[in-house]
Protein backbone atom coordinates (compact mmCIF):
# COMPACT_ATOMS: atom_id res chain seq x y z
CA UNK A 1 0.00 0.00 0.00
CA UNK A 2 1.17 3.58 -0.95
CA UNK A 3 1.83 6.14 1.54
CA UNK A 4 -0.72 8.65 1.28
CA UNK A 5 -0.25 12.19 -0.05
CA UNK A 6 1.23 14.79 3.00
CA UNK A 7 -0.30 18.41 3.48
CA UNK A 8 1.53 21.01 1.99
CA UNK A 9 2.68 23.52 4.47
CA UNK A 10 5.01 25.47 6.45
CA UNK A 11 5.35 25.41 10.25
CA UNK A 12 7.55 27.56 12.09
CA UNK A 13 7.81 26.75 15.99
CA UNK A 14 10.46 26.39 18.38
CA UNK A 15 9.15 24.13 21.03
CA UNK A 16 10.26 21.00 19.16
CA UNK A 17 7.32 18.21 21.39
CA UNK A 18 4.92 20.73 20.17
CA UNK A 19 6.11 21.14 16.47
CA UNK A 20 6.19 17.32 16.49
CA UNK A 21 2.68 17.43 17.57
CA UNK A 22 1.34 19.51 15.10
CA UNK A 23 3.11 17.97 12.16
CA UNK A 24 1.62 14.51 13.11
CA UNK A 25 -1.99 15.90 13.27
CA UNK A 26 -1.43 17.65 10.02
CA UNK A 27 0.16 14.79 8.32
CA UNK A 28 -2.80 12.84 9.49
CA UNK A 29 -5.35 14.34 7.95
CA UNK A 30 -4.12 13.41 4.94
CA UNK A 31 -5.75 16.51 3.34
CA UNK A 32 -3.89 17.61 0.13
CA UNK A 33 -5.00 21.85 -0.42
CA UNK A 34 -3.58 23.27 -2.88
CA UNK A 35 -0.97 25.90 -2.41
CA UNK A 36 0.87 26.25 1.50
CA UNK A 37 -0.62 27.01 4.43
CA UNK A 38 2.03 29.17 6.95
CA UNK A 39 1.78 28.37 10.31
CA UNK A 40 3.39 30.52 12.75
CA UNK A 41 3.13 29.00 16.50
CA UNK A 42 4.79 30.40 19.74
CA UNK A 43 4.43 28.79 23.15
CA UNK A 44 3.16 31.64 25.85
CA UNK A 45 3.12 31.50 29.53
CA UNK A 46 -0.40 33.93 28.90
CA UNK A 47 -2.14 35.68 26.89
CA UNK A 48 -2.84 39.19 26.59
CA UNK A 49 -5.49 41.06 26.75
CA UNK A 50 -8.32 41.02 24.28
CA UNK A 51 -8.05 43.91 22.53
CA UNK A 52 -9.97 43.04 19.43
CA UNK A 53 -13.92 45.34 19.59
CA UNK A 54 -14.95 43.06 16.61
CA UNK A 55 -18.38 41.61 17.37
CA UNK A 56 -18.22 38.10 19.15
CA UNK A 57 -19.35 34.72 17.91
CA UNK A 58 -19.60 32.14 20.74
CA UNK A 59 -18.72 28.33 19.50
CA UNK A 60 -18.71 26.31 22.39
CA UNK A 61 -15.34 27.26 23.86
CA UNK A 62 -14.13 29.08 21.12
CA UNK A 63 -14.89 33.08 20.37
CA UNK A 64 -14.78 33.97 16.61
CA UNK A 65 -14.34 37.42 15.33
CA UNK A 66 -14.31 38.12 12.04
CA UNK A 67 -14.47 41.27 9.27
CA UNK A 68 -13.75 45.09 9.15
CA UNK A 69 -11.44 46.71 9.92
CA UNK A 70 -8.19 44.64 8.98
CA UNK A 71 -10.31 41.41 7.50
CA UNK A 72 -8.08 38.74 9.61
CA UNK A 73 -9.87 36.22 11.68
CA UNK A 74 -9.40 36.03 15.25
CA UNK A 75 -10.10 32.97 16.92
CA UNK A 76 -9.56 32.39 20.78
CA UNK A 77 -9.95 29.37 23.17
CA UNK A 78 -11.35 29.75 26.26
CA UNK A 79 -11.03 30.27 29.34
CA UNK A 80 -7.23 31.96 27.70
CA UNK A 81 -5.66 28.87 26.46
CA UNK A 82 -4.26 30.12 22.96
CA UNK A 83 -5.80 32.38 19.99
CA UNK A 84 -4.85 32.19 16.60
CA UNK A 85 -5.10 35.63 14.11
CA UNK A 86 -5.78 34.48 10.28
CA UNK A 87 -4.35 36.62 8.01
CA UNK A 88 -7.50 38.42 5.85
CA UNK A 89 -6.52 37.16 2.06
CA UNK A 90 -3.70 34.75 2.90
CA UNK A 91 -3.65 31.16 3.99
CA UNK A 92 -1.71 32.33 6.90
CA UNK A 93 -2.06 32.14 10.95
CA UNK A 94 -0.15 33.31 13.80
CA UNK A 95 -0.77 31.28 16.60
CA UNK A 96 -0.08 31.48 20.20
CA UNK A 97 -0.87 28.38 22.78
CA UNK A 98 -0.13 28.15 26.69
CA UNK A 99 1.30 25.61 28.33
CA UNK A 100 -1.91 24.53 29.59
CA UNK A 101 -3.16 24.45 26.63
CA UNK A 102 -0.81 21.61 24.67
CA UNK A 103 -1.47 19.67 27.72
CA UNK A 104 -5.16 19.51 26.07
CA UNK A 105 -3.90 17.51 23.45
CA UNK A 106 -7.31 16.12 21.71
CA UNK A 107 -9.19 19.28 22.56
CA UNK A 108 -6.79 21.87 21.19
CA UNK A 109 -6.51 19.48 17.64
CA UNK A 110 -10.45 18.68 17.40
CA UNK A 111 -11.81 22.53 18.63
CA UNK A 112 -9.10 25.14 18.34
CA UNK A 113 -6.40 24.15 15.34
CA UNK A 114 -9.26 22.70 13.38
CA UNK A 115 -11.40 25.89 13.57
CA UNK A 116 -7.94 27.90 12.66
CA UNK A 117 -7.24 25.11 9.85
CA UNK A 118 -10.59 25.67 8.49
CA UNK A 119 -10.47 29.51 8.29
CA UNK A 120 -7.26 28.76 6.30
CA UNK A 121 -8.50 26.74 4.06
CA UNK A 122 -11.33 29.12 3.31
CA UNK A 123 -8.41 30.94 1.65
CA UNK A 124 -7.62 28.56 -0.47
CA UNK A 125 -11.05 27.36 -2.06
CA UNK A 126 -11.83 24.89 0.55
CA UNK A 127 -15.35 25.09 2.27
CA UNK A 128 -16.27 23.34 5.42
CA UNK A 129 -19.23 21.06 5.80
CA UNK A 130 -20.57 18.55 8.46
CA UNK A 131 -20.86 15.18 6.78
CA UNK A 132 -19.86 11.84 6.62
CA UNK A 133 -18.86 11.02 2.94
CA UNK A 134 -18.63 7.76 0.96
CA UNK A 135 -18.55 5.73 -1.97
CA UNK A 136 -20.83 2.98 -2.29
CA UNK A 137 -20.21 -1.03 -4.13
CA UNK A 138 -21.33 0.35 -7.42
CA UNK A 139 -19.35 3.67 -7.01
CA UNK A 140 -21.78 6.23 -6.75
CA UNK A 141 -20.84 8.92 -3.97
CA UNK A 142 -22.78 9.53 -0.58
CA UNK A 143 -23.04 12.47 1.67
CA UNK A 144 -24.77 12.06 5.33
CA UNK A 145 -25.58 15.75 6.28
CA UNK A 146 -26.61 16.25 9.92
CA UNK A 147 -26.00 17.25 13.24
CA UNK A 148 -23.69 14.94 15.78
CA UNK A 149 -26.65 12.91 16.85
CA UNK A 150 -27.95 11.75 13.57
CA UNK A 151 -26.21 8.38 13.39
CA UNK A 152 -23.50 9.57 10.51
CA UNK A 153 -20.76 7.48 12.25
CA UNK A 154 -22.89 4.38 12.76
CA UNK A 155 -24.01 4.51 9.23
CA UNK A 156 -20.40 4.99 7.96
CA UNK A 157 -19.02 2.25 10.19
CA UNK A 158 -21.78 -0.31 9.18
CA UNK A 159 -21.72 0.42 5.19
CA UNK A 160 -17.67 0.12 5.54
CA UNK A 161 -18.26 -3.66 6.72
CA UNK A 162 -20.45 -4.09 3.78
CA UNK A 163 -17.62 -2.46 1.17
CA UNK A 164 -17.95 1.09 1.00
CA UNK A 165 -15.06 3.37 0.89
CA UNK A 166 -15.40 6.40 3.18
CA UNK A 167 -13.71 9.37 3.47
CA UNK A 168 -14.85 10.76 6.63
CA UNK A 169 -17.57 10.27 8.89
CA UNK A 170 -17.44 14.16 10.34
CA UNK A 171 -15.33 16.47 9.00
CA UNK A 172 -15.28 17.44 5.28
CA UNK A 173 -14.32 20.32 2.78
CA UNK A 174 -15.90 21.68 -0.53
CA UNK A 175 -13.79 21.84 -3.17
CA UNK A 176 -13.90 22.65 -7.03
CA UNK A 177 -12.51 20.60 -9.31
CA UNK A 178 -14.07 23.08 -12.36
CA UNK A 179 -16.12 20.21 -13.39
CA UNK A 180 -17.97 19.21 -10.55
CA UNK A 181 -18.14 19.90 -6.21
CA UNK A 182 -16.35 17.66 -4.43
CA UNK A 183 -15.70 16.55 -0.78
CA UNK A 184 -12.30 16.31 0.90
CA UNK A 185 -12.49 14.33 3.51
CA UNK A 186 -10.45 14.62 7.25
CA UNK A 187 -9.47 11.37 7.69
CA UNK A 188 -9.73 10.32 11.47
CA UNK A 189 -11.26 7.23 12.85
CA UNK A 190 -14.82 6.50 12.81
CA UNK A 191 -15.55 7.71 15.98
CA UNK A 192 -18.79 5.53 17.56
CA UNK A 193 -20.95 6.00 20.73
CA UNK A 194 -21.14 3.03 22.72
CA UNK A 195 -24.71 2.51 21.64
CA UNK A 196 -23.95 2.50 18.05
CA UNK A 197 -20.85 0.32 18.87
CA UNK A 198 -23.31 -2.04 20.86
CA UNK A 199 -25.38 -2.34 17.60
CA UNK A 200 -22.42 -2.60 15.29
CA UNK A 201 -21.55 -5.36 17.40
CA UNK A 202 -17.57 -5.10 16.75
CA UNK A 203 -14.72 -5.29 19.03
CA UNK A 204 -11.81 -3.68 19.04
CA UNK A 205 -11.03 0.06 18.40
CA UNK A 206 -9.14 2.60 19.53
CA UNK A 207 -10.64 4.86 22.69
CA UNK A 208 -11.15 8.58 22.33
CA UNK A 209 -11.97 8.98 26.10
CA UNK A 210 -12.51 12.95 25.49
CA UNK A 211 -15.24 12.60 23.30
CA UNK A 212 -15.94 9.24 25.08
CA UNK A 213 -16.18 7.03 21.88
CA UNK A 214 -14.26 4.39 20.17
CA UNK A 215 -12.54 5.02 17.00
CA UNK A 216 -12.51 2.69 14.02
CA UNK A 217 -10.33 2.86 10.92
CA UNK A 218 -12.51 1.75 7.62
CA UNK A 219 -10.11 -0.70 7.07
CA UNK A 220 -10.77 -2.19 9.97
CA UNK A 221 -14.29 -2.41 9.47
CA UNK A 222 -14.03 -4.29 5.34
CA UNK A 223 -13.91 -0.76 3.76
CA UNK A 224 -11.25 1.23 2.65
CA UNK A 225 -10.34 5.01 3.10
CA UNK A 226 -10.73 7.33 -0.03
CA UNK A 227 -9.47 10.78 -0.17
CA UNK A 228 -12.33 12.89 -2.54
CA UNK A 229 -16.06 11.97 -3.00
CA UNK A 230 -18.27 13.46 -5.60
CA UNK A 231 -21.66 13.64 -4.37
CA UNK A 232 -24.23 12.12 -6.42
CA UNK A 233 -26.62 11.05 -3.43
CA UNK A 234 -26.95 13.24 -0.43
CA UNK A 235 -29.19 11.82 2.48
CA UNK A 236 -30.31 13.82 5.93
CA UNK A 237 -30.67 11.46 8.37
CA UNK A 238 -32.61 11.03 11.64
CA UNK A 239 -33.29 7.96 13.75
CA UNK A 240 -36.21 6.30 13.68
CA UNK A 241 -38.17 3.15 13.98
CA UNK A 242 -37.17 1.92 10.25
CA UNK A 243 -35.26 3.13 7.06
CA UNK A 244 -36.82 4.91 4.92
CA UNK A 245 -35.74 7.76 2.18
CA UNK A 246 -38.09 10.37 0.58
CA UNK A 247 -37.19 12.96 -1.70
CA UNK A 248 -36.36 16.69 -1.14
CA UNK A 249 -36.33 19.81 -3.80
CA UNK A 250 -32.71 21.27 -4.26
CA UNK A 251 -34.12 23.97 -2.46
CA UNK A 252 -34.47 22.02 0.68
CA UNK A 253 -31.68 20.31 0.13
CA UNK A 254 -29.78 23.94 -0.20
CA UNK A 255 -31.52 24.98 3.28
CA UNK A 256 -30.10 21.85 5.13
CA UNK A 257 -26.23 21.77 3.66
CA UNK A 258 -26.19 25.91 5.05
CA UNK A 259 -27.12 24.53 8.54
CA UNK A 260 -24.72 22.08 8.70
CA UNK A 261 -21.96 24.68 7.19
CA UNK A 262 -21.92 27.32 10.01
CA UNK A 263 -19.00 28.98 9.18
CA UNK A 264 -20.87 30.35 5.82
CA UNK A 265 -21.93 33.14 8.37
CA UNK A 266 -18.71 34.74 7.97
CA UNK A 267 -16.97 36.70 6.14
CA UNK A 268 -18.64 38.40 2.95
CA UNK A 269 -16.50 37.33 -0.17
CA UNK A 270 -16.17 33.06 1.38
CA UNK A 271 -19.39 33.69 2.15
CA UNK A 272 -20.54 33.79 -1.11
CA UNK A 273 -18.11 31.52 -2.33
CA UNK A 274 -19.41 28.96 0.37
CA UNK A 275 -22.85 29.42 -0.61
CA UNK A 276 -22.02 28.87 -4.13
CA UNK A 277 -20.77 25.14 -3.63
CA UNK A 278 -23.26 24.49 -1.44
CA UNK A 279 -25.95 25.58 -4.15
CA UNK A 280 -23.73 23.13 -6.66
CA UNK A 281 -23.68 20.21 -4.43
CA UNK A 282 -27.90 20.49 -3.91
CA UNK A 283 -28.38 20.77 -7.78
CA UNK A 284 -25.48 17.72 -8.91
CA UNK A 285 -26.86 15.29 -6.50
CA UNK A 286 -30.05 14.24 -5.72
CA UNK A 287 -30.94 15.18 -2.03
CA UNK A 288 -33.35 12.49 -0.18
CA UNK A 289 -34.86 12.93 3.68
CA UNK A 290 -33.52 9.60 5.46
CA UNK A 291 -34.69 8.04 8.29
CA UNK A 292 -32.28 5.10 9.99
CA UNK A 293 -34.02 2.07 11.95
CA UNK A 294 -33.19 -0.68 13.16
CA UNK A 295 -34.01 -2.62 10.32
CA UNK A 296 -30.78 -1.22 8.19
CA UNK A 297 -28.35 -3.46 11.05
CA UNK A 298 -30.00 -6.23 9.50
CA UNK A 299 -30.25 -5.41 5.72
CA UNK A 300 -27.03 -3.10 5.28
CA UNK A 301 -28.04 -2.88 1.52
CA UNK A 302 -31.40 -1.13 2.41
CA UNK A 303 -29.82 2.15 1.47
CA UNK A 304 -28.48 0.79 -2.59
CA UNK A 305 -32.11 -0.60 -2.93
CA UNK A 306 -34.45 2.34 -1.87
CA UNK A 307 -32.30 4.82 -4.00
CA UNK A 308 -31.85 3.56 -7.52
Amino acid sequence: MTAPPQPNYVLTCRDGELAASLRSWLDGSRLVWPGTLHLDVDVIDELAQDGDSREVFPQADLLIQAGPPDGTVRVRWQPSFAEAIVHATEPRATIRMTREAITHGEAAERGFLLVTLLFMLRRVGWYHVHCAAMIDPRGRGWLFVGHSCSGKSTTSALLARQGWSVSTDDIAFLSDDGVTVGVEGFWSPIALREGGRTLLGTPGGIELSRRAKTGFRPEELGGHWIPRVTPEIVLFPSIGDSTSVAPISPRDAIKRLIESSIWVLFETVHAQEHLDLLARVATQARAFDATLGPDLFLDPDLFQDLVQ
